[in-house]
């Protein structure tokens, strides 16, 4: 199964593998075009143009909402460890080897880092919160690893490590931008002007940081945490589709039919 839930038929061909060298070489050419901006695509600095007739901001519709669990009962694998010995700092950072974070699942079956959101239901147009959603990069890994913004809402990208970053997004319907992050404690704003589900983001210095931005156009969605739990509130009456979203287990929809006031709790599971 692919990095977005999306299966293939037969595995890619793989090329040959590089030496550590030649990878941190390659790196660093890429991030040198994201400081220098020579042949790259120009990033969202400024927020978007916006419909006039958006909802605003904060405005609550409703009194229900969608609350629940996302769980996996399939077979987990603990996760190799990350070699991190090529950048003192990221090694320094965990002194206990860090592990993938492609799954993550509780004991119980909860599973974190889920996008969930309401794919359905929703006809209005939205505008965005003033206050920023914050994408660390600390420890040598993207935190939160997934997030999710409303369209024109800021994106504060923060580099809380002292070494050499970047944030590479590879969108669909958004302008790509590749941010190199070279000081401890540099920030910057990011937009994005379409709704998109969801956006990959790397780091071309190491290889191993991953994260995934969500993009709606409403408020209505949550991510995930430790013991798999999310909620959707402020919702009006009406037929709605939830969707949850997983790198690696892929996207599950339940449909939802909400009245007035009422709080609906579904657990939403992937199958082993």
């Amino acid at each position: 199964m692919s990095p977005l839930g999306t299966r293939t038929d037969a595995e890619p061909v793989r090329p040959a593998r590089r030496s550590g060298w030649q990878d941190r070489c390659a790196a660093i050419l890429i991030l040198a075009c994201a400081l220098i901006g020579a042949g790259c695509a120009r990033p969202s600095e400024a927020p978007p143009s916006l419909p006039p007739d958006l909802v605003p901001a904060g405005t609550v519709l409703g009194g229900g909402a969608i609350v629940g669990r996302v769980v996996y009962r399939g077979p987990v694998d603990v996760g190799e460890p990350i070699g991190m010995q090529a950048d003192p700092w990221c090694h320094k950072s965990h002194p206990v080897p860090h592990r993938r974070e492609d799954l993550l699942v509780a004991p119980d079956g909860g599973v974190r880092s889920v996008f969930v959101r309401i794919a359905s239901g929703i006809d209005r147009k939205f505008a965005p919160p003033a206050n920023p959603v914050t994408l660390d990069q600390r420890g040598c890994l993207y935190r939160p690893r997934v997030i999710g913004v409303q369209v024109g809402q800021p994106l504060r990208i923060l580099n809380s490590d002292a070494t050499l970053h970047n944030v590479h997004t590879t969108p669909q319907s958004n302008p790509a931008f590749n941010l190199g992050m070279t000081l401890q404690g540099q920030e910057a704003l990011r937009y994005f002007g379409a709704e998109e589900v969801m956006i990959p983001v790397r780091c071309n210095v190491h290889s191993w940081m991953a994260g995934f931005i969500g993009v709606l156009w409403h408020p209505f969605f949550d991510v995930t945490q430790e013991e798999g739990a999310f909620a959707i509130r402020n919702l009006p009456r009406g037929d709605y589709v939830v969707e949850a979203w997983h790198e690696r287990l892929g996207i599950l929809k339940r449909s939802i039919a909400l009245g007035p006031d009422e709080t609906a709790e579904i657990v939403l599971e992937y199958p082993p």
